[in-house]
């Protein structure tokens, strides 16, 4: 992969996790909490593998990805471990909300998993930023 493809990638990516944030807003708005939780989710998973894409690195699966995040930026401290809690964390309700027609999310849960997604998502652009990877 080239720089300058690499660099497409990972816009398109950030640009993916955005529309997903917005749309966990909106969902949040319209009181369809399950749907806002699994976009908080998305909205994390897009900007872990934009950050993925800095290093080269193209992974298959959402476990693969947490992986390569857990080796790659946690283990050398680039990024703390509580980034891997809440990963974790979105996850987990993510696979709830898509996948378990009895499980309930109330209002709060799904604002405060989209503002878990919000601060990850934060420092991760940030880390970019600092890394040369957008402006």
């Amino acid at each position: 992969m080239t720089d300058a493809n690499r660099r497409k990638n990972l816009a398109e990516e950030l640009a993916r996790a955005e529309q997903a944030l917005a749309a966990a807003e909106a969902l949040l708005g319209l009181g369809l909490h399950a749907d806002s939780v699994s976009r908080s989710y998305y909205g994390v998973f897009h900007h872990l593998r934009a950050l993925l894409l800095s290093k080269g690195l193209e992974p298959r699966t959402h476990a693969g990805a947490i992986h390569l995040f857990n080796s790659e930026f946690v283990r050398p401290q680039l990024l703390p471990s509580s980034h891997n809690r809440l990963l974790s964390g979105l996850q987990g309700s993510r696979q709830l909300a898509d996948y378990d027609a009895a499980a309930s999310f109330s209002a709060e849960d799904a604002r405060a998993q989209l503002a878990d997604a919000r601060t990850f998502a934060a420092e991760i652009v940030a880390f970019l930023r600092r890394e040369g990877w957008v402006a």
